[in-house]
């Protein structure tokens, strides 16, 4: 009985494991095929996840260029998708289509790349097809940027005003070249020194003298005339008889106001506020009397008293910058003349040239060049230059006579990090620069500080540096007057 039931189950196993084996033969196929097509189904959504991206990248990149030559602008789809979706990536890219409406300032971008199967050729499926495409709406932005010049006595030290001067030219040059409307691009400079030349704009005119759309913001003072005395008229004078009063009244003369102005209290020193202010008049060891020195001429044989000779060394605009503000202006001429106009001369504060930066680049009174804090066509950039610390002058600076005052070094350093702060509350972009060797570290802190981040401070301790800073800086910002 018991050898009867093993033949039976013995006979049974060897049929239903011919069965197994039928079933088994049957299912693996299908088993592999079904993980072969997972395995390329993730590699197709990678792949098309990858090209997607790097399309976006490229279309972006595409947009940003300032024209509307749709060859120009593939080219450049082209080499950005290259860049970030190169040909040894698994997903051959095969096609690129760029089509540009300029009506609607509209670009869009597709793709396609294939993907070679590994499994499921199983299936007679060899290659898979991956499209992407996108669509980036151009929006035209303007960029405005302001230049706060370091024009101190330090700066004539082996011509290093020189090459400010040229980096300066540089600087707009580059930015100007980037843009195909120079509309939108406006540049405005502050040289600064013992304080900022406003000039004519501080009297509500402009450079021919004729009035403004804005008002005046600088109140000189009732005394404020100056004729024009030169020897001539002084000799015509005492030997003609010709009266003052019909001597031609010059406000471009030696003793007349140049254009500096004085600052006012802490702490409107640090913000942008609308005037008015004083002029600036240099006032040596607390006399005004050495401004001017007797004026002899030799005639018939003696000595003759002329009158008063201005004195330049000590006149009421020493240490005022020659080179007056440049208020924004899509002028490179006028801005290239201005920048070759600089000239090294004063003492460093740094503060105030960073504070009428500010007033500059704002769309408030008295510089109204701006546009809108939250206009979303236009960036604003201030971009501030120093060689050396802060420093006040024994006797006058735009904080008056320093014998009246008590603000020092260590005041200005503290203030110039609050304007600092005032401008990124307004969403300012700031860029500094420490040029030479001479500055010290609290100095270069407050540098780094005053940057709206540490990528955008820069240290240029020679003359080339300086120079290549500029450049670097123009060319970041020259990609940014058009942006998504």
């Amino acid at each position: 009985m018991m050898k009867t039931i093993m033949n039976k189950i013995r006979d049974y196993l060897l049929i239903t494991g011919g069965a197994a084996a039928i079933v088994f033969g049957v299912t693996v196929p299908v088993v592999v095929t079904a993980v072969g097509m997972t395995v390329d189904m993730s590699q197709a959504f990678v792949t098309r996840e990858r090209l997607s991206r790097a399309l976006d990248a490229a279309a972006l990149a595409g947009a940003a260029l300032d024209t509307d030559d749709e060859n120009d602008i593939q080219d450049r789809v082209d080499r950005f998708l290259q860049a970030n979706y190169p040909d040894d990536v698994i997903g051959q890219r095969i096609s690129l289509s760029v089509d540009l409406d300029p009506e609607n300032d509209l670009l869009h971008v597709a793709a396609r790349a294939k993907l070679n199967t590994s499994f499921m050729g199983i299936i007679g499926k060899d290659v898979i097809y991956i499209d992407a495409e996108t669509t980036v709406q151009r929006e035209v932005r303007g960029l405005e940027v302001v230049l706060v010049l370091d024009n101190t006595g330090s700066m004539s030290s082996y011509n290093n005003i020189g090459a400010l001067r040229t980096a300066t030219k540089n600087f707009v040059n580059i930015m100007f070249d980037a843009v195909d409307d120079e509309d939108h691009v406006r540049i405005g400079l502050v040289p600064y020194s013992s304080s900022v030349n406003v000039g004519n704009y501080g009297l509500g005119l402009d450079e021919a003298g004729d009035p403004l759309p804005t008002a005046g913001f600088v109140y000189p003072p009732e005394d404020d005339i100056y004729y024009d005395y030169t020897h001539a008229d002084f000799y015509n004078e005492w030997h003609y008889g010709i009266e003052e009063e019909d001597l031609v009244y010059n406000p471009s003369a030696y003793g007349q106001w140049h254009g500096c102005v004085l600052a006012a209290e802490y702490p409107l020193d640090t913000e942008d506020h609308p005037g008015p202010w004083e002029m600036y008049r240099y006032d040596h060891q607390g006399s005004t009397n050495s401004y001017y020195q007797q004026n002899w001429k030799w005639l018939n044989g003696q000595w003759h008293t002329q009158g008063d000779r201005y004195n330049s060394n000590y006149g009421p605009n020493y240490h005022c910058p020659d080179q007056k503000i440049v208020p924004l202006t899509s002028n490179e001429s006028e801005l290239v003349a201005a920048a070759d106009n600089m000239k090294a001369d004063g003492f460093t504060l740094g503060n105030y040239g960073m504070v009428w930066g500010w007033r500059v680049i704002s769309p408030d009174f008295p510089f109204t060049e701006g546009s809108d804090y939250d206009d979303p066509e236009w960036d604003k950039v201030v971009i501030m230059m120093t060689d050396g610390d802060n420093t006040m002058n024994h006797a006058y600076t735009a904080y008056g006579k320093t014998n009246e005052h008590d603000v020092n070094p260590s005041d200005e350093n503290e203030r110039f990090a609050e304007v600092c702060d005032n401008m990124k509350d307004e969403d300012i972009l700031i860029y500094t620069i420490t040029f030479y060797s001479n500055i010290n570290s609290y100095t270069k802190q407050y540098y780094k500080d005053c940057a709206t981040d540490i990528t955008k401070y820069f240290d240029a301790p020679s003359q080339d540096d300086l120079i290549e800073v500029f450049g670097q800086i123009a060319r970041e910002l020259s990609k940014l007057h058009i942006t998504q």
